[in-house]
């Protein structure tokens, strides 16, 4: 007598079943962590332009400032002597998904001091950190 190899349709669909609520179950986890991961090389993109505004003005004994694009997509460095601001570096945009508060400018002076100090706020779905720079020009993540 011979005896049947394979799979009944029965055990089929149970194995389907099962991977079709292990996939529901494990998407909302890899969709949060994926706007995490935004967020944290949105925040680097930040806190890097931050210092590299603040480095540039004391190099060069001219004011510049980091202005967040309308609409929160893209930043660029501008140098600002006599309020015509003319772009050195960008605009770069962040990755997408990432949006920063928008119409933001923190401004250096050759000295280093931020005027206006403030913080920038960076979001990707439900994912927010903030950059936060002091008037003295530090910069912290929160």
């Amino acid at each position: 007598m011979h005896s049947a190899r394979g799979v009944t349709l029965v055990e089929l669909m149970t194995c389907l079943g099962l991977l079709a609520l292990l996939a529901g179950w494990t998407a909302p986890v890899v969709g949060g962590a994926v706007d995490a991961h935004r967020v944290q090389g949105a925040v680097a993109d930040v806190y890097g332009a931050v210092h590299l505004t603040r480095t540039r003005a004391r190099a060069t004994g001219v004011m510049h400032a980091l202005v967040i694009e309308p609409g929160g997509r893209a930043f660029r460095l501008v140098e600002d002597p006599t309020g015509a601001a003319t772009t050195v570096v960008g605009p770069s945009p962040f990755a997408d998904g990432a949006v920063a508060s928008a119409n933001t400018t923190i401004r250096f002076s050759p000295k280093g001091f931020a005027v206006p100090f403030g913080t920038i706020t960076v979001r990707a779905g439900p994912e927010v950190r903030r950059v936060i720079v002091s008037l003295v020009g530090r910069v912290r993540v929160a």
